[in-house]
């Protein structure tokens, strides 16, 4: 898979930009603010979710501009091209909506056999510093790339999870109502977590060293429900799971929250040769880890689904020593993968050659070569 034509409208400082790229992979240049991390973010909100800044459609809508929309034409070896678009919904601003070759769709796992996206940010240097909610939905990303129902899936269990709370705030006696939300929570957790434990194995799968060379990352799945999923029927755990949450109503309607279920979930990564955890790591090591999960991951969903994921890099050199930076490139540059990356210095991605395409960004706009 390859993009062949993208077309921003009324996109953050892009007031219009229609571009064919001539080459699977990209990097973009130019100063801080010009416009390269849009463009990513862009790319990232032609899959289901909120894109690599989780932004909403008032902030992405450039100012002054009519309703923001995103296309792509994504080339596909062996197969017709197909055209991919998203923005806000011209009758409520706050929807977005999707099209796959110009009809509307109406649920959003029917992209996930045609495109997904990976992406690392400098704001995931703190990814084992910050919350947990940040590397779940990390990892719910690379579930989602071959597993098209995991959004459909934890979209329902999310909803039953607002209402429950809802409920116990408000007309916490009605048991019954109650009874069918957890069960809901209880069927949608374990699906989900089936999925990300089916992710979390393949990926373990490489040997403690390979030809990326980075750090090999194993992952680890900390949550209560893999654990009884570890060894329990899914129907036990089920089970089990409802009858938690129907203990913990009084204490969950004390704090507004649920104590149960998928959503509790964590990710954590260790260095498979030494086993040193992530989080106790140096940034230069962590972002090693990382970049080895995005590669691992490609490779695994090129094998699985036929097709790697579209890779975005958001100055992916930052924290990684000469050599890594090196290897990186090479990797980028000796596969079939599509990526596009940002940086401030064009002569740092020398190694990639005539291998790419080379845009200087400016004001939302590319600069003439």
């Amino acid at each position: 898979m390859r993009i062949d034509r993208l077309v921003l409208t009324d996109f953050r400082n892009y007031e219009r930009l229609a571009w064919a790229p001539q080459s699977r992979l990209v990097v973009l240049t130019g100063e801080n603010g010009a416009g390269k991390t849009n463009l990513l973010e862009a790319l990232s909100l032609l899959a289901p979710g909120r894109g690599l800044r989780g932004a909403m459609n008032a902030q992405i809508q450039r100012h002054q501009g009519h309703s923001w929309g995103v296309m792509a034409r994504l080339a596909r070896d062996g197969d017709d091209a197909l055209e991919l678009a998203t923005g806000a919904d011209p009758a409520n601003s706050s929807r977005r909506v999707f099209r796959l070759d110009g009809e509307v769709v109406r649920n959003r796992a029917q992209i996930a056999p045609h495109f997904s996206t990976i992406w690392l940010t400098p704001q995931m240097d703190r990814l084992f510093s910050d919350p947990a909610s940040g590397r779940r939905r990390f990892l719910d990303r690379l579930v989602l790339a071959l597993d098209p129902n995991h959004a459909r899936e934890s979209a329902a269990h999310e909803r039953a999870l607002t209402q429950r709370n809802r409920l116990l705030a408000t007309r916490p006696d009605q048991t019954a109502w109650l009874d069918g939300l957890e069960d809901s929570i209880a069927r949608h957790a374990v699906a989900l977590t089936a999925s990300r434990m089916a992710l979390v194995e393949s990926m373990n799968r490489v040997p403690v060293t390979d030809d990326t060379s980075f750090p090999v990352a194993r992952l680890q799945l900390v949550c209560d429900v893999e654990r009884d999923l570890a060894s329990q029927p899914a129907l036990a755990v089920e089970d089990s799971l409802r009858a938690a949450l129907k203990r913990s109503r009084g204490e969950d309607a004390q704090k507004g929250s649920t104590s149960f279920g998928a959503h509790r979930a964590d990710l954590s990564l260790q260095d498979a040769l030494t086993g040193r955890e992530a989080a106790l790591s140096s940034s230069g090591q962590q972002k090693a880890m990382l970049v080895h999960v995005m590669l691992n991951h490609a490779a695994l969903t090129a094998g699985k689904a036929g097709r790697a994921p579209l890779i975005l890099l958001d100055e992916p050199l930052n924290h990684l020593d000469a050599e890594r930076r090196d290897a990186l490139l090479r990797f980028l540059r000796d596969r079939e993968i599509t990526a596009f990356m940002t940086g401030t210095d064009r002569e740092a991605f020398g190694v990639l050659g005539d291998h790419a395409e080379y845009r200087e960004v400016s004001s939302g706009r590319f600069l003439e070569q």
